[in-house]
């Protein structure tokens, strides 16, 4: 054979045995751009994944992915896709991943010689975890860690070890386990730690110029008693005669929130961690905070007999609950008690009176008392607003878990339930309403809630009439009080509540269908959701606009101007400080600033609604675990419980200790009629409607999927 034909034999040969040893997703691909989506990936089960995207008319579609077309994506990487049909079904081919995703990792160490592995027990993990010597310093073998990917160059992605579960409180490691596998972070990077530890723990002078000084109006905080991060405080007063529209009586709501932008500049270290996790998580007995526990617990947080700054909504409220006039300024408040919901509604019944001893270190003094009693005479007359303008009022019963000492649940039982509730909420929604109106005319992020698509409506009161021969309205709030006032019709309000719209952050002001109001924001908690951070910054910028002098300008340009401030009397600092706010607010934001806010204020929207969306799944997978572990000396007991939702599939049973849980039509003779709304027997037509009981045996219990299996008795 000629030499020129054998070689170019052998290059062919080694040409097929390079692309027939090599796997199909790694073969390049010439990328269609003008045709190509954006979307999330999920791994499935196995090698095959999925996409999600949301189309530009905001419809959540998913696209099941091949293993040979995934390239190497991992969960949770923004990919670009193209979609082409496959056996009638539209596909995924993905071509490039576009960002890669920060989620954690969890499994246990196994340290070599000048590397290590993470061995997980995560189906979804497809590779090997390497991590590189440098990273594995202090940790031992076999310690549980989350790791993340730091670098995809090669092969296999390159980690790094972000958490330790070894490091957390003995007990709550399954806890903190999903957490971090569904992407929350517990600790904090060195250079938002070395941010928050620069700064003072006292209030300096300058702080204080141009605030309204309020450490002589009697304030309170009313939380739970194991609350931590106190964000919000009230004061009430008497409008002055001067202050009262038509000779009526009224009132001066004080609505003060920690002012957590003071600490979180824009941009900073702080600010943008606080952005990535959008919200603080509540796990059980666990908190994960969105701002370290230095701010969230310490230097933000409305402690008793501190100096606080704090950005304060004082609104003007007639005896007819109107609210005639609203203002919010930079304020510093002095907390002169630290209530809770149990000794409020204990003031209000009488059991507990004046010189009376407070659960943290007070006694209850008459100016409280009689301040305590117009708050209630205030927001007695807010609830019959909100229930006359027909605003939604959803009181589904909360379940609180009661942990051992080796943090193991042994009850489930109903939260109490406090009067004061409604106290507290009426006044923080009256807060979040009056600053959403103040500031509509600027770029602002506003708390929406849609109205309900009128089919689901309508398809809710055909399945509600399938039950209960008698006709029912269909306006929305009509029909809930109807629900209400019938004790055997009350648990469908759970069916017409899976009716609504989710509520969301939007740029846009859309109104809040729940709460029948034009303009909603979130203002009051700025330790413990970022938009509410978000707005306190725009707010700040428009009363102090940076096209204004500060106080301290305004006043004197002396450098001893502080010491002068603090000299003052409190109505003359009051005084020169309303006159300021009150100039400075009328210019607003300029044009630069207003262009900077429209466009990010519609990321951090999505961006927020999205965190908060995942926090809420965190609670519920870690409810899922806790009613695990609660069950799984149970299996082979029967139990009685309620159908409480039905689908194709299958049905939920709510037992009486408040678990819930899914039981698969599979192998139980049984099926749904869709038209009934009805579970029926085949083999004898027995129907089974909602809230209807039921006996079930559980069957057993799935500890690493947190799965319990339950089967009808």
């Amino acid at each position: 054979m000629p030499r020129e034909r054998k070689e170019k034999n052998i290059k062919k040969h080694q040409k097929k045995t390079f692309y027939s040893s090599t796997p199909k997703r790694n073969i390049p691909r010439k990328r269609d751009t003008e045709n190509e989506l954006i979307g999330i990936y999920k791994q499935g089960q196995w090698n095959f994944g999925f996409v999600d995207m949301v189309t530009p008319e905001g419809e959540k579609k998913w696209y099941y992915v091949h293993e040979s077309k995934k390239l190497d994506a991992f969960e949770g990487d923004e990919v670009a896709f193209t979609t082409r049909f496959f056996r009638e079904k539209e596909e995924a081919t993905i071509t490039k991943v576009l960002k890669r995703s920060e989620q954690l990792i969890v499994g246990k160490l196994q340290i070599g010689a000048k590397f290590a592995f993470v061995i997980s027990d995560n189906p979804k993990v497809q590779k090997d975890i390497f991590i590189p010597g440098k990273h594995i310093w202090g940790y031992s073998n076999g310690s549980e860690v989350a790791v993340q990917i730091i670098k995809w160059e090669g092969k296999n992605p390159e980690w790094r070890i972000v958490e330790s579960l070894n490091d957390l409180p003995k007990g709550r490691e399954d806890i903190y386990k999903i957490a971090f596998e569904m992407w929350a972070r517990k600790s904090f990077s060195d250079s938002v730690m070395s941010q928050v530890h620069g700064f003072s723990k006292n209030i300096n002078p300058e702080d204080i110029l141009g605030r309204r000084d309020l450490r002589n109006t009697l304030t309170y905080t009313i939380d739970g008693a194991e609350s931590k991060d106190l964000d919000d405080a009230i004061s009430i007063l008497p409008l002055d005669k001067g202050e009262m529209s038509e000779g009526q009586r009224g009132w001066k709501l004080y609505v003060h929130i920690a002012d957590v932008t003071h600490y979180t500049t824009e941009n900073s270290h702080l600010d943008r961690e606080a952005r990535k996790r959008g919200t603080s998580i509540y796990l059980c007995d666990q908190v994960i905070p969105m701002l370290p526990a230095e701010i969230s617990n310490g230097l933000c947080s409305l402690h008793p007999w501190e100096d606080k700054l704090t950005l304060t909504c004082e609104m003007h409220i007639s005896s007819s609950g109107r609210v005639t006039k609203s203002e919010v300024y930079e304020s510093i408040i002095l907390s002169d008690y630290r209530l809770t919901y149990k000794e409020i509604d204990e003031m209000l019944s009488w059991d507990i009176g004046v010189s009376d001893e407070l659960m943290f270190w007070e006694v209850v003094s008459e100016d409280l008392y009689k301040n305590i009693k117009n708050l209630e005479s205030l927001t007695g007359i807010l609830t019959k607003n909100t229930k006359e303008r027909w605003a939604l009022n959803f009181d589904f019963p909360e379940t609180k878990i009661i942990l051992d000492d080796l943090w193991n649940p042994v009850e489930y039982k109903r939260y109490e339930r406090y009067n004061s509730y409604k106290i507290i909420e009426e006044c923080m929604v009256l807060a979040n309403e009056s600053v959403a109106k103040l500031f509509s005319k600027y770029p602002f992020l506003y708390r929406v809630h849609e109205e309900p698509d009128p089919e689901d409506v309508d398809t809710f009161i055909k399945r509600l009439e399938s039950m209960d021969a008698r006709e029912f309205p269909s306006d929305f709030s009509t029909l809930l009080e109807v629900l209400k006032d019938d004790a055997k019709l009350a648990p469908f309000q759970k069916l017409l509540l899976r009716s609504l719209q989710k509520a969301c952050y939007s740029d846009k002001n859309l109104g809040h269908f729940g709460l029948a109001i034009k303009h909603y924001s979130h203002f009051t908690s700025p330790i413990r959701r970022y938009p509410d951070l978000q707005i306190h910054r725009i707010i700040k910028e428009i009363i102090n606009n940076n096209s204004q002098a500060k106080p301290h300008t305004i006043f004197s340009s002396r450098r001893n101007e502080a010491a002068n401030w603090a000299s003052l009397s409190s109505k003359e600092r009051e005084f020169k400080s309303e006159v300021w706010s009150r100039e400075v607010q009328k210019n607003g934001l300029s044009q630069a600033r207003r262009e900077h806010y429209t466009e990010i204020l519609p990321k951090v929207a999505m961006s927020s609604s999205s965190l908060s969306d995942r926090a809420e799944k965190m609670e519920y997978r870690v409810r899922d675990m806790m009613a695990c572990k609660y069950m799984s000396e149970k299996v082979g007991e029967q139990f009685t419980g309620k159908i409480s939702w039905m689908i194709e599939k299958g049905f939920f049973i709510e037992l009486e200790n408040t678990i819930e849980w899914f039981i698969s039509f599979e192998f139980t003779g049984y099926q749904f009629d869709s038209e009934k709304h009805c579970v029926v027997q085949s083999s004898t037509q027995k129907q089974l409607h909602f809230w209807d009981e039921v006996p079930v045996t559980l069957k057993s219990v799935d500890m690493p999927r947190y799965r319990l299996e339950f089967e009808m008795s």
